[in-house]
């Protein structure tokens, strides 16, 4: 696997995963900055007490982060984490992926860089409202016809950020970062 320079890359986008696989779910595969996909994949899975989201360490035996830890470290209240208790606390709920199958607690979540390899639909340049690519995609993945991606500019993680959606992990190439 060759090694690419991926800090302020444009050509490397992210993915964060509960498990280090590439399912997607109803409105696609999400990639975009490290801030956004990692925010993504907090946001549905919680927050570590200590570190990130490396693939080195076990989901369920990962002390996450309670709201007195996440306003220290200055996190942001969004999805599993706007139910999180006052202290840190062990993974004991049952979450699911994007495509409704349940997340088993020996998975180790990661963000990871990628590159772009499938075709779009449009560019970084002239990207689509958030709900417009989601929407986009939904359709097509619905009808079975969903063959290019769409860039979009993001509304929630990494705001204002351009991000991608595409329709399975076959538009990515895995990399490995030398910086």
């Amino acid at each position: 696997m060759k090694k690419f320079s991926c800090k302020d890359n444009p050509l490397v986008f992210w993915h964060g995963s509960p498990s280090g696989d590439l399912r997607g779910g109803l409105t696609g595969l999400h990639i975009g900055t490290k801030k956004a996909a990692t925010e993504a994949l907090e946001a549905r899975i919680g927050i570590p007490a200590t570190g990130e989201w490396d693939g080195t360490r076990e989901y369920g035996k990962t002390l996450l982060a309670g709201r007195r830890t996440m306003k220290r470290r200055g996190k942001s209240c969004t999805g599993l984490n706007c139910d999180a208790p006052e202290g840190d606390y062990y993974p004991v709920k049952i979450l699911k992926y994007g495509d409704k199958t349940k997340i088993p607690l020996n998975v180790k979540p990661e963000v990871a860089p990628y590159l772009l390899i499938g075709d779009m639909t449009n560019t970084p340049s002239s990207p689509h409202s958030d709900w417009k690519a989601n929407g986009y995609m939904a359709a097509q993945k619905k009808k079975g016809t969903a063959k290019r991606g769409y860039f979009y500019k993001n509304i929630s993680e990494d705001e204002g950020s351009i991000s991608a959606t595409v329709p399975n992990g076959k538009h990515l190439l895995r990399i490995k970062c030398k910086d």
